[in-house]
């Protein structure tokens, strides 16, 4: 080849889009990498779901199934929960992670909003907030509503579970409501209500330590949606990640053994009366 068309074979080399020299070479971008260490937000309300000691707003001991639950969640999407915060009523998921403490995940017994928000998205529901039905003793088990619906019911009231059996169950007899738990386990122990509605999640709780004052917990009345996570919007990861990070911790029996620890009860293998 002479130096002239050496010449000319570099001048078209050169013309051509880099686009074209880089087809064969260069490798598509990575993934964006999950983050190493996320700040999940804690609502402290109840001392079985989460507690902590405060140091301001940073959680520096914590406990509870909430807890655990976050902690399995950050290594099932690849990190570690790095801190936490208390998610105050004030600013409860309204202005995102810059007026929420800067977290990327919220675990503090959220239901999910009926208006959507901006500033979060939710998760699937991890923990249920139906209510649990306990009978008192030697009643035959329910089958169904219609077995309750013919029973003196009682709640707690203005609770969701209250309102579980006015929405719900609607029974013939005006149910009683009490104001307060040990005043529940009065009206199941003398016969003055035949089955008591608490939250399923505190159904464990409510029998526990009870022996043969009470009956079993019969099944579950359908009330609601659930607890679920929320994801600061704009932040890694997203709703669809902790989807599926949830997902395995269901299929694989984590959430339910963590549930059992916790609660004493599994909420979601209660059978739900229809």
């Amino acid at each position: 080849m002479t130096r002239l068309a050496a010449a000319l074979v570099l001048v078209a080399a050169l013309a051509l889009p880099a686009a074209a020299l880089a087809d064969d070479t260069t490798p598509p971008a990575p993934p964006a990498a999950p983050p190493t260490s996320l700040v999940v937000a804690l609502g402290l309300d109840d001392a079985a779901l989460q507690a902590g000691v405060l140091r301001g707003r940073e959680v520096i001991l914590a406990r509870g199934f909430e807890v655990e639950l976050a902690k399995l969640l950050a290594r099932r999407l690849g990190g570690r929960v790095g801190r936490f915060v208390e998610l105050r009523p004030a600013v409860r998921l309204l202005a995102g992670p810059s007026g929420g403490g800067g977290w990327q995940l919220a675990v503090a017994g959220i239901e999910r909003p009926r208006a959507p928000r901006a500033a979060a998205g939710f998760s699937a529901p991890y923990l249920t907030t139906d209510a649990a039905v306990v009978l008192r003793r030697q009643l035959p088990r329910a089958r169904g509503l219609a077995d309750l619906r013919g029973r003196v019911l009682c709640a707690i009231r203005g609770s969701d579970a209250a309102r579980a059996i006015a929405t719900v169950v609607r029974p013939l007899t005006t149910p009683v409501l009490a104001t307060r738990v040990d005043r529940l386990h009065e009206l199941l122990r003398t016969g003055a209500c035949d089955a008591a509605l608490v939250p399923a999640i505190e159904a464990g709780r409510f029998v526990r330590g009870h022996g043969r004052e009470l009956g079993p917990v019969a099944g579950r009345v359908e009330n609601g949606d659930g607890f679920v996570v929320a994801v600061a919007g704009g932040t890694s990861p997203d709703v669809a990640a902790v989807d599926r990070a949830l997902a395995r911790l269901r299929s694989d029996g984590t959430l339910g053994r963590l549930a059992r620890s916790w609660l004493g009860i599994d909420p979601a293998r209660l059978r739900v009366l229809r």
